[in-house]
């Protein structure tokens, strides 16, 4: 079975459009958001926010299904390409060329899968990158969540323009909640941050380790073909030796009379 050029090519095309969908669905809400701020509406106004988020939820759902659909028809192209350099190797070994026979069939099969690696790359890719800024967005939505508060807001910068006293004995010093505020926004972004590096090393990680065994499994068949070839010259070495030394033999003398 053949790898159509042109499948991948719109696989690739499919590939942008289920990055979008979601990050749409995200931008809107905020926008929406936004406007609700914007007109000092009090939240869950116009826009239901719960609405929106299901919204969301539905669509990361249905492009996480037709991801997977698309890695299972990666995996199955995957398989018709080893089963068809398994046919084409037991056909070398009929032919007299055998070696090189044996390199063009896995040349063949490389570049048939080779479309096939970048576009699990290309997934994997698109999947860290929208993780990580559904976290952005997560910190985005609680900043504009307090910031659709403004009598808390007018509150705290009221306490923190005039402090009040600590009175008592044992009183606090009075928080600032901006400051805190800030803080833990700052500690989200580090954590998000780490988390998508991690991400990305974990996918490295990956790639180099089933890159390596590529190789091994790789050299240990051309050790094996090496070994079948050795034996094979060495029997044919043996042979024409003996049919030589058959040639040369000394005749035998007559018989006595």
């Amino acid at each position: 079975m053949q790898i159509s050029t042109l499948s991948f090519k719109r696989s690739a095309h499919s590939l942008a459009r289920l990055a979008l969908p979601v990050a749409a669905v995200w931008l809107l809400a905020l926008s929406a958001q936004a406007q609700q701020q914007g007109a000092g509406q009090p939240a869950g106004g116009e826009v239901d926010r719960s609405a929106q988020k299901a919204a969301a939820d539905k669509e990361r759902q249905r492009v996480k299904q037709e991801r997977d659909a698309e890695r299972r028809e990666i995996v199955g192209k995957r398989a018709i390409i080893e089963q068809q350099r398994i046919a084409d190797e037991k056909l070398c070994y009929q032919k007299f060329a055998v070696e090189g026979c044996l390199a063009e069939a896995r040349r063949l099969a490389r570049e048939k899968d080779a479309p096939l690696r970048a576009r699990e790359l290309e997934i994997n890719d698109i999947e860290r990158k929208e993780k990580a800024t559904e976290r952005l967005k997560s910190i985005e939505e609680k900043k504009a969540q307090n910031a659709a508060v403004p009598m808390k807001s007018q509150q705290r910068e009221k306490n923190a323009k005039n402090p009040p006293s600590p009175s008592g004995s044992g009183a606090k010093p009075p928080v600032d909640e901006q400051a805190v505020q800030a803080q833990r926004q700052s500690e989200a972004q580090q954590r998000a941050a780490k988390q998508a590096d991690y991400v990305r090393r974990h996918e490295q990680n990956r790639a180099q380790a089933e890159q390596g065994k590529a190789e091994r499994e790789a050299k240990a068949r051309a050790d094996y073909e090496a070994k079948l070839k050795a034996a094979a010259e060495h029997k044919a070495s043996s042979l024409k030796q003996a049919q030589e030394r058959g040639k040369t033999a000394a005749p035998l003398p007559p018989p006595a009379p």
